[in-house]
């Protein structure tokens, strides 16, 4: 009896490592000097890879499995070692009896997209075993999803909690995804008009990583706060117009580059929904303006090219493209030290102090007529400079209103 038992418990046993390693691609030829062996386990959803080389070393390793088809596997994203943003993915391809491999390069906008980098490499295989069951596959990872979320029930959306439902609010907003304490936390919102989004939330507002598409079907997808654009992000206009880069309360701001119709392209700094700051230019005609930006225009001494590739330099004037647009310079006459103006003491703070004041009086006295203005730039700069003594200044815009 007990030479019984522990013959079924071996058979058992033998069975159990069959059934793990029961479908493989072996003796896959991926260089003139290594071979890899790949052990499919679908129940725990890894490929074990064992790599041999012609000089007898060898190396064992698991990669899990993102996707199982009729016909092919698919690994995860795996890091390569070659550098901190290169990653690949292979399939094992039932109908070519090989393995392909794909190269990818994480790109560095912070959005988490890969760019495919060269052609997908082919490596035949002499042995395989693939008949899995792919309609039994399919019926069994649904039924672990319908575990793992439940649909809500009831009609009252507040007592709702890791479950996946979907309601109408009175504003004419409807919600579908997954919610957590009576609030939509993943999923996707149909707006009054048209326009929906889909992806992350928080207190039932886009937060985290979406995607918006604007009834008109202009895009935005990336980083969300508070319901706004937030963050590193892509808009795509209908029209054509592209912007990626950072975003603030739904606007570029910080760095990024707008690609317009017409074909010109900015790359700088942006500052609440206009280029402000450092930046380059590129007019549709090939010629190249590359300086400082003010409120959305060329202004200051800059560097430009003409179509022909030539380089001049150039000097833009912001207050030259509206009559409410003013330059203030305003120089200090006195000698200070040096080390006072770097660390904002003594006679230097009495000086900048000064300047400040003089620039706000300058621009009550430009805009006497509209008795407002808002300040596009102000800067204090260095005129004149010794071993240890420096004359400082004032230069800025303002804009009437």
């Amino acid at each position: 009896m007990k030479k019984v038992i522990i013959a079924l418990l071996l058979n058992f046993a033998l069975s159990s490592v069959v059934y793990a390693e029961s479908y493989y691609f072996k003796e896959c030829k991926l260089t003139e000097v290594l071979v890899a062996d790949y052990l499919i386990d679908i129940d725990k959803n890894v490929i074990k890879v064992n790599l041999k080389a012609v000089d007898g070393t060898f190396q064992s390793f698991e990669d899990e499995i993102k996707i199982v088809e009729k016909n092919r596997i698919v690994s995860k994203k795996i890091k390569s070692g070659k550098s901190n943003d290169a990653y690949f993915v292979y399939y094992l391809d039932v109908k070519s009896k090989s393995v392909l491999k794909q190269n990818y390069k994480r790109e560095s906008s912070g959005l988490g997209i890969f760019r495919p980098i060269g052609q997908k490499k082919q490596s035949f295989c002499s042995d395989i075993k693939a008949d899995w069951n792919f309609s039994k596959i399919k019926v069994e990872d649904s039924n672990k999803e319908q575990e793992k979320i439940l649909k809500c029930k009831g009609d009252s959306h507040v007592k709702w909690t890791n479950c996946v439902g979907k309601y109408s609010s009175k504003q004419g907003i409807t919600y579908i995804g997954k919610f957590k304490d009576g609030k939509i936390i993943d999923g996707s919102t149909i707006y009054p008009g048209g326009s929906k989004y889909s992806g992350k939330f928080k207190n039932n507002k886009p937060h985290g990583e979406g995607t918006f598409t604007f009834s008109d079907g202009s895009k935005y997808y990336g980083e969300w706060k508070d319901g706004k654009g937030d963050g590193n992000g892509t808009k795509i206009w209908m029209d054509g117009r592209k912007y990626s880069g950072k975003f603030k309360n739904d606007e570029p701001h910080g760095q990024g580059t707008f690609t317009y119709n017409d074909g010109s392209k900015y790359v700088g700094n942006w500052k609440d929904g206009k280029r402000h700051g450092e930046g380059t230019l590129t007019y549709s005609d090939g010629r190249v303006y590359i300086g400082e930006f003010v409120n959305g225009q060329e202004h200051g001494i800059g560097t430009c090219f003409a179509d022909d590739g030539s380089k001049i330099d150039c000097k833009k004037d912001i207050s030259a493209s509206g009559i409410n647009k003013k330059n203030i310079s305003i120089d200090n006459k006195k000698w200070i030290n040096l080390s006072d103006f770097e660390s904002t003491s003594g006679k230097a703070k009495k000086a900048i102090d000064k300047l400040e004041n003089d620039f706000n009086d300058e621009a009550d006295k430009l805009c006497v007529e509209n008795k407002n203005y808002k300040i596009l730039k102000k800067k204090i700069i260095i005129t004149e400079i010794t071993e240890s003594l420096i004359k400082v200044g004032i230069r800025g815009v303002v804009e009437c209103r």
